[in-house]
């Protein structure tokens, strides 16, 4: 190549580094009104549905198009019978128990996100008993003094349970199921929208449903259902404030291959008690869901009101005091959109022609160019220079979140506001109300002409959920992985090959700012406060393989102290097993079991020792796997102590890398001065101070 050629070969690099800048440009068309609507009939649903999906599609470029059309009516499902879904079985007999009589007013509940907030659990303790749904069974364990801890009931579930709340003498069981439709109608039911008549029909077909069920537990030896609630959809998430229960479900619109509808409903036995109102936004998706919410009166086991939202699908929930914000993911054709977007200084056709200083375009890009005056040259390929910076710095987000924000209160359920903001969020943790502001943390995965790369991102929207404040491109080509908003601050770590443990200052809404940043091995899937200057991380520990990359090892444990925002450190860690060891506490945060005043921690562990064991039967080897619980006290002063362990089995001869066992421990809880670890099979009862010593072992 000789020197003559080289301006002419540069200028061919950025001319074509231009031309690809012209096909990946653009950004995220912004939403539509996100003003609430109502449907009035249910001709008005099924061409709402119709006609935004297709537009939806057409928009994205995927090309559904009219496989997506709905053709029949839609219709509010009434079963021709009430399934029974619990039966209680009694494993003792006696006298009428209330509540907690005996139990020690000192015992532990869910670990929440919010204070007065209440999640679901399969198990929840009150002092006296635990309740656990172990398989298809609800079982009642009169648990304290430990000593003579049993099973006093029994109850065999129908369907699949799925979580529980207890409230005095009131339990709330979640079962999920399906309803076979084979279903009539002479024509006089009425729909769910406007008093609309349903047209005669004879059909089949199978749907899920949710119960909520109430039993009477004034008698523990024999729970009494109250009332068996049916909602139409799969069950998704529930919280309780007060005596005030929220039931969130979903049920999905397979629009392609339906051949009709199911507006939700709330229903008792054949009775329709609730027959929502059906609200939607002039948002085109390419999927739909009914979303609902349903609220009850709990002590009293009676409904109390019901919304359903025609929206986009997803699943995501946090709940304030004060109110519910249910989250989806909106996905974009990235491809059509770069199409879509010219950039200046090229014609768009993609002819690959230069746009001329008049204005014209050349048909031929070379014949153009060297027509040109040599400043005019220069002046062109200085353009294009600009142009292409100016093309890398112009991302499209693949996706983005959509968050509803609706107002909870004594059970009224009011919508308010729906907004908007770039990436993925990776769990409820990564969302906070404070101060009538909501704080997001999201994943962004982004194109440009450099190719496709990560960052994270935090946002914080008003009351009226419009975005106020934004910090973005947050340690890129990585992702969150746990995130932790504890007053005005936000606790955040990241990962692709070390951990960087963010503390964000949200002091100023509208200005979130990074304070430090501690770089270190491994990660954290969960953090927890310890005090206000104290951070708990449980997750993995990473180390550097042969290959150059990264691997996972053990269990990891840490204490950081972010008394100096500016420059956090970690006080203390611990490392438990080697690859493959897991914890039900870094995907479930109800796993994780602390206590600050009784320096109480608690962490259920399935340990791979990879120490092979000789299997005698098959003469191989094989690596040894412990399940059980690591208790653990810890303060910022001495770090973590090993106070001991809860061994609920071994297996030398299976390695139970996507499966679980029955010994595997997945919950923890105290009451008074025992500790209860609970797996499948059985649960241990520890005392405190002499954690390596069951007192009681109940089968499950």
């Amino acid at each position: 190549m000789t020197r003559s050629t080289l301006p002419l070969v540069a200028l061919a690099l950025f001319i074509i580094a231009a031309i690809m800048a012209a096909g990946c440009t653009g950004s995220v068309a912004a939403p539509a009104d996100g003003n609430i609507k109502k449907f009035s009939s249910a001709d008005e649903i099924r061409e709402y549905i119709r006609n935004n999906t297709a537009l939806a599609a057409e928009e994205d470029g995927y090309g559904y198009g009219e496989s997506w059309a709905v053709d029949d009516a839609i219709r509010t499902m009434v079963p021709t019978a009430a399934p029974q879904t619990a039966t209680a079985e009694s494993a003792a007999k006696g006298a009428a128990v209330p509540a907690a009589i005996g139990g020690s007013t000192d015992h532990s509940t869910t670990n929440v996100q919010v204070a007065g907030v209440d999640e679901p659990d399969f198990v929840k303790n009150d002092g006296k008993y635990i309740y656990v749904i172990s398989g298809q069974t609800l079982a009642i364990v009169d648990a304290y003094p430990a000593a003579s801890a049993s099973v006093i009931s029994r109850t065999n579930i129908e369907d699949t349970p799925r979580d529980l709340f207890v409230d005095g003498n009131r339990l709330v069981l979640f079962v999920t199921g399906t309803e076979d439709t084979d279903t009539s109608s002479s024509g006089d039911s009425t729909a769910a929208v406007a008093g609309e008549k349903v047209m005669p029909y004879y059909y089949r077909n199978t749907l899920p449903v949710t119960h909520a069920v109430f039993y009477d537990i004034g008698d523990r030896t024999h729970p009494k259902v109250l009332k068996d609630y049916t909602i139409d959809g799969d069950y998704i998430d529930a919280r309780l404030i007060g005596p005030d229960l929220y039931l969130v479900t979903r049920e999905q619109v397979y629009t392609y291959d339906m051949d009709r509808i199911t507006v939700p409903a709330v229903r008792e036995g054949t009775k329709t008690v609730i027959a929502p109102e059906v609200y939607y936004f002039d948002n085109p998706e390419r999927q739909y869901a009914f979303t609902t919410i349903s609220s009850f009166d709990t002590p009293g086991a009676k409904e109390k009101e019901a919304r359903t939202y025609l929206v986009g699908s997803g699943n995501l929930l946090y709940v304030s005091e004060n109110a519910m914000y249910i989250t989806y993911q909106q996905y974009h054709n990235i491809y059509r959109t770069m199409r879509a977007q010219p950039l200046s200084g090229i014609d768009g056709t993609g002819s690959g022609s230069v746009v001329s200083l008049s204005g014209a375009s050349a048909p031929v890009l070379w014949e153009e160019f060297n027509r040109m005056s040599e400043t005019d040259k220069q002046d062109t390929i200085e353009n294009l220079k600009n142009a292409e910076q100016e093309s890398f710095q112009k991302e499209i987000d693949q996706t983005t979140t959509a968050i509803h924000k609706i107002a909870i209160n004594n059970g009224a359920i009011t919508y308010v506001a729906r907004g908007e903001v770039p990436g993925i969020v990776e769990s409820q943790f990564s969302m906070d109300e404070y101060q009538n502001n909501l704080r997001v943390a999201t994943t962004s995965s982004v194109y440009t002409t450099r190719g496709q790369y990560e960052y994270n991102n935090v946002f914080v929207l008003d009351s009226a959920m419009k975005t106020i404040g934004s910090l973005t491109h947050i340690a890129e080509q990585e992702k969150i992985y746990s995130a932790r908003f504890i007053g005005d601050r936000l606790y955040m770590v990241t990962f692709k090959r070390v951990d960087p443990f963010f503390v964000i200052d949200l002091s100023v809404p509208t200005s979130p700012k990074i304070l430090g940043k501690l770089k270190i091995p491994g990660y954290s899937d969960y953090l927890h406060p310890y005090d206000a200057t104290h951070i708990i991380g449980v997750g993995k520990e990473t180390g550097t393989n042969d290959w150059g990359g990264v691997s996972t090892k053990g269990l990891k444990i840490a204490l950081f102290d972010v008394s100096d925002v500016d420059h956090p450190t970690q006080i203390d860690k611990v490392e438990i097993g080697d690859a493959g060891t897991d914890s039900a506490a870094l995907t479930d945060h109800k796993a994780f079991l602390f206590d600050r005043e009784k320096n109480l921690l608690v962490i259920p562990a399935r340990v791979v020792t990879n120490q092979p064991a000789l299997d005698g039967k098959s003469g191989e080897y094989y690596p040894n796997i412990w399940y059980g619980a690591y208790v653990f006290g810890v303060t910022p002063g001495t770090g973590f102590t090993l106070r001991g362990t809860v061994q609920h089995g071994t297996d030398n001869r299976s390695y139970y890398w996507y499966g679980s066992s029955q010994n595997e421990v997945k919950r923890s809880l105290y009451i008074g001065d025992t500790l209860y670890t609970l797996s499948s099979a059985k649960i241990l009862a520890n005392p405190l101070d002499q954690i390596n010593r069951t007192v009681a072992t109940i089968s499950l």
